[in-house]
C-alpha cells in the first residue's frame, strides 16, 4: 500500500527568521487560476520549482503546473492524480520524455507540503537530472520513474501559455492553497537554497527567504502579498494574469502559519456539510 505522507504540519511552530505573509487560494469550483506567456525562450534544460501546497480536495487529478504547447501534443506539467499520487512529467508527441509518479501519496489535508523540482538534463548522471524534494528530503521512492536522457530539451520555458492551477484545455483545476511559489530559469537549485530544517526541532522543514536567489529569463516570484494582484511577480518581472481570482483569495494561511482545518475523515454524529 503506497505511504501517506504527512505534511508540515508544525511549520507554524518552528522557530523562524522569516515569515511567509500570504497564500492564494485557488477554488476549484471558481475555475481559478493564473498564467504567463513568455516573450521567448529561457533554458530548457535547467530550471527549478519550489512552492508550498496546502490541499483543499483529494481523489480527483488536479493540476498545478502545465504548459500550453501545440494544443496539448507537448506539455510539461506537475500535478496531484487521482489516486492523489505526485506527478512530474514532460511530453512531446506520443512519448515520455521524463516522468515521475510518486509510491506515497499525499492525503494531509491539514498541513502544508513543501515541492522542490529540480532539473538539470545536462548532467553526466542520470540520477542527478531530476530531483524531487518533499519537506526538504529527496524523493526516492516511485511507482513510475522515467529519468531524461541527457541533453533533453524541455517543453517548459517556450513562448507559449504558461499556467498554474489548470492545464492547458482548462481543466482539473487545483483546489488547494498556494504559498511561495518559485520558478526559477537556468539553475538547478539545492533543497536548502529553498528551506531548512529546524535547528530545535530537525524533523521540521521551515521556508527561507528567496528573494536572492537568480531567476533567469523567464523566472517568477509569486509571494502573494499584493491583494489586488495576486499574480504581481515579486522578483520584478512580468506579472502572471488571474482568472477568476479575487482579492478574497488572499489569505494569512500560510506554511508559517498554518490554520487549523477540519478533518472531514472523522464521522461525527450530525457533522455538518464541509
Amino acid at each position: 500500500m503506497p505511504l501517506i505522507l504527512s505534511g508540515n504540519v508544525a511549520t507554524a511552530t518552528a522557530s523562524t527568521t522569516y515569515d511567509v505573509a500570504n497564500s492564494c487560494r485557488f477554488d476549484r469550483g471558481s475555475s481559478a487560476s493564473m498564467h504567463i506567456t513568455f516573450s521567448g525562450a529561457g533554458d530548457r534544460q535547467k530550471f527549478t520549482f519550489s512552492f508550498w501546497v496546502k490541499r483543499n480536495k483529494l481523489g480527483t487529478q488536479e493540476v498545478i503546473f502545465d504548459t500550453n504547447f501545440g494544443g496539448g501534443a507537448n506539455e510539461h506539467r506537475i500535478l496531484f492524480d487521482s489516486s492523489d499520487r505526485l506527478e512530474y512529467y514532460d511530453y512531446s508527441s506520443t512519448t515520455n520524455n521524463l516522468k515521475y509518479v510518486t509510491t506515497r501519496v499525499f492525503r494531509d489535508i491539514s498541513a502544508w507540503y513543501s515541492i522542490i523540482i529540480a532539473v538539470d538534463t545536462t548532467q553526466g548522471t542520470a540520477g542527478n537530472r531530476v530531483k524531487i524534494y518533499i519537506n526538504g528530503t529527496q524523493e526516492t521512492s516511485f511507482g513510475t520513474e522515467t529519468q531524461p536522457n541527457e541533453n533533453l530539451t524541455t517543453q517548459l520555458s517556450t513562448a507559449v501559455k504558461h499556467q498554474i492551477g489548470t492545464k492547458n484545455v482548462g481543466a482539473n483545476y487545483l483546489d488547494a492553497y498556494l504559498a511561495e511559489f518559485v520558478y526559477i530559469d537556468g539553475t538547478q537549485y539545492a533543497n536548502t537554497d529553498f528551506g531548512e530544517f529546524d535547528s530545535d526541532s530537525p524533523n521540521i522543514w521551515k521556508p527561507k527567504d528567496v528573494s536572492g536567489l537568480t531567476f533567469g529569463t523567464n523566472g517568477f516570484y509569486l509571494d502573494f502579498e499584493a491583494s489586488g494582484n495576486l499574480g504581481n511577480d515579486a522578483n520584478g518581472g512580468t506579472d502572471l494574469t488571474e482568472s477568476n481570482i479575487a482579492a478574497t483569495d488572499q489569505s494569512s494561511d500560510t506554511c508559517t502559519n498554518n490554520f487549523a482545518t477540519f478533518n472531514p475523515l472523522v464521522s461525527v454524529t450530525d457533522a455538518p456539510t464541509f
